[in-house]
């Protein structure tokens, strides 16, 4: 612990380490619940003097710069690192004044599972990996949770008495309350058109046309747009000003108007803010969402979906985040590469008939509709409501999404794991 300033006034750290919007409201949102949850029945532990909950953000490319903001935001967090001060802190042990407790644990929720390693050697910590896919540097963890069976197989023999099998935390970013399951859905259509730039500049263009269209055809409707908590009215209005590049979308702008979303035809698109949305989403008849954590959030609530991924604009990129994003934003060939770069993985997903929406990959088969490639506003909406005129489709994706996501519990039992090691620090302090 070289060169770390260290504090007597605390007694345990937890420090979780993430990084992408998604991260962060899939992932630590409902780690943090759950672990509110479990401290309560801890009183030694829910002691201020006792336990201090920090969030360091490493950079990423998707990142909208909001995400220290958010994080801050979160149950219990005394404290948030953002992403421009990261490296300081892997580097060179640089923080803005923070003090560390002796004993603490680093626990990984996002990011490269390296940087985990790094900081909990650097502060003298344990390390709790979450593992999705794979448990990476199993000799040098302390501790894996890992989402499945499969994962678990992965680690090396001998290293397998590090990892438990905790599920998807992805399916614990839910609520569990049913408290409007029971009721008919309202006549609403709910729009989530992400929160990374490059899906906003298409998204947002197509929610405006594919929302005149529906008005037009069905003025009893109500529209909404689920605003990402990293995203402002502002900044989603500002996207909504790019011309959607098909016929029946010529002149389908918005602007805010009274805190809703007015287009230039007079559509009135809610704009809902409050994080998270799951009761206004199943009080929804169907929601139509972008690729990427959205889904896994509305198979959690079970809700039925339409998953949409434009390929209008030549550069949209079309799944490339890491190496493949950092390739495609270099600049002068950068848009010249993107656009090479989404001609190969286009075709590949043509002829592989590779499955985008989390719950058609952990289904292994669509359950919910995909439309991706150069759409037309009028195609989507026919979409829509054909699906609002077959509400026994709706109850039977339903059906299927529930089946898919498994139980609920990840959190919980991730929860469970930290606090075990608090006790142990306690434990070891009282000899």
């Amino acid at each position: 612990m070289a060169n770390i300033p260290q504090t007597k006034d605390i007694s345990t750290d937890i420090l979780i380490l993430s990084n992408a919007p998604g991260e962060l409201t899939t992932w630590v949102f409902p780690f943090l619940q759950a672990l509110e949850i479990s401290m309560r029945s801890q009183p030694d532990l829910t002691n201020p003097q006792k336990t201090r909950i920090s969030i360091a953000l490493s950079p990423c490319q998707n990142a909208s710069g909001r995400e220290a903001q958010l994080a801050q935001s979160f149950p219990n967090v005394d404290r948030v690192l953002p992403q421009d001060q990261f490296f300081d802190f892997l580097l060179w042990g640089k923080t803005p004044n923070w003090e560390w407790a002796k004993q603490g644990i680093v626990v990984f929720l996002g990011g490269d599972q390296f940087f985990a390693i790094a900081i909990a050697k650097r502060l003298g910590y344990k390390t709790l990996i979450y593992a999705e896919w794979e448990a990476r540097w199993s000799r040098w963890v302390d501790l894996f949770a890992v989402r499945n069976q499969a994962v678990f197989d992965k680690i090396p023999t001998e290293f397998r008495a590090k990892a438990t099998v905790i599920g998807d935390l992805m399916i614990d970013q839910s609520n569990q309350e049913e408290t409007l399951r029971n009721s008919l859905p309202a006549n609403r259509i709910c729009f989530m058109p992400g929160s990374k730039g490059h899906k906003l500049q298409v998204g947002a263009p197509l929610v405006v046309a594919i929302a005149d269209i529906l008005k037009q055809k069905r003025p009893d409707l109500e529209l909404a747009i689920i605003l990402a908590p990293t995203t402002t009215p502002e900044t989603l209005a500002q996207y909504t000003q790019i011309s959607f590049p098909t016929a029946d979308s010529d002149g389908a702008t918005a602007n805010i108007f009274d805190g809703n979303l007015v287009t230039a035809k007079g559509t009135i698109i809610k704009i809902h803010r409050e994080f998270p949305a799951h009761n206004f989403i199943k009080s929804s008849q169907l929601c139509i969402t972008t690729v990427g954590a959205n889904t896994a959030e509305l198979a959690a609530l079970n809700q039925p979906m339409l998953v949409l991924l434009p390929t209008n604009f030549a550069d949209t990129k079309v799944g490339w985040d890491g190496l493949l994003g950092l390739i495609a934003s270099a600049p002068l060939l950068g848009k010249v590469l993107g656009i090479l770069i989404n001609r190969i993985l286009i075709s590949q997903i043509q002829k592989r008939g590779q499955l985008l929406a989390w719950p058609n990959i952990w289904a292994g088969e669509a359950i919910v509709p995909e439309l991706w490639g150069k759409l037309i506003p009028t195609q989507v909406a026919t979409e829509i409501l054909s699906y609002l005129d077959r509400p026994e489709e709706l109850a039977k994706m339903r059906d299927r999404l529930k089946k898919v996501c498994g139980e609920a519990g990840a959190a919980t039992k991730l929860a469970a794991m930290v606090i075990n090691n608090l006790k142990d620090f306690q434990s070891i302090k009282s000899l």
